[in-house]
């Protein structure tokens, strides 16, 4: 079935991005796969620190996971409706999401390595998913800032997925910025330049064009990502917390 309707389909198919379609579709699925209906959490005051971390980060990849799907599937949306800057803040919008599953990726590791104590791991998780910045949550705890996940996500990216040094989440959520802010990218949208005539011609009713597939590339190599790094950021949090409480004397399913 898929997640996208026929007449989205189409889009696709009219510009020969049908490789571009296979694949977002495919990793759509590779999200549906890791739904769960719910977290079964309990009373707060009854769990251990370390479990109630494991918990938080469940509840954090699942609101994620939540977050990207959506997404993915709005950007077949814009397309049909040919909003360019729609389908750049989409995709920037998801590269966010993944920034944050590198950055906790790069936390857990940094735990494991004892570089961070347990107590700043575990607020970190938790203003994840309850922080907030507005004046109307003022009890609320700040979470981090999205341009320091960024440059710790590629730390953990770079060492332990590509191998290489690349910042391919800085070089990306950079260019997909110039789309998203008012400058020249997102004014290019607007208008064509008829050097002959000496004058902006603006296509308020134009059609798409090849280029703006170019965006939701940058949605595909998000989301190729995502399902890598919410798998890690998952099991090796499971399974460092859980040697911690070995180590320290608490048996793992200690409340």
């Amino acid at each position: 079935m898929g997640c996208f309707s026929d007449e989205i389909k189409q889009v696709f198919k009219d510009w020969k991005q049908d490789k571009l379609l296979q694949d977002l579709e495919a990793d759509h699925a590779q999200l549906l796969a890791r739904r769960v209906d719910r977290i079964a959490y309990g009373d707060p005051n009854l769990l251990s620190p370390k479990k109630r971390a494991i918990l938080n980060s469940q509840v954090l990849r699942q609101a994620l996971l939540h977050r990207a799907e959506h997404l993915l599937v709005g950007s077949g949306t814009m397309l049909l409706a040919k909003n360019v800057y729609g389908l750049a803040l989409v995709a920037r919008g998801h590269l966010e999401g993944t920034a944050v599953l590198a950055f906790f990726c790069n936390r857990i590791n940094a735990l494991s390595k004892g570089n961070i104590q347990f107590e700043k791991f575990d607020k970190e998780v938790a203003d994840a998913v309850m922080g907030a910045k507005h004046e109307v949550f003022a009890k609320a705890n700040s979470l981090n800032n999205i341009m320091n996940c960024i440059e710790k996500g590629d730390k953990f990216l770079d060492e332990h997925v590509f191998g290489e040094k690349k910042d391919f989440l800085t070089d990306c959520y950079g260019w997909l910025s110039e789309f998203a802010h008012p400058n020249f990218c997102s004014n290019k949208i607007a208008f064509d330049v008829d050097k002959r005539a000496g004058s902006f011609v603006f296509h308020h009713n134009g059609d798409l064009k090849e280029t703006d597939f170019q965006l939701a590339g940058y949605l595909q190599m998000s989301a190729a990502l995502f399902p890598t790094l919410f798998d890690t950021f998952g099991e090796r949090t499971e399974q460092v917390l859980a040697e911690q409480q070995v180590s320290s004397g608490t048996p793992p399913n200690t409340p």
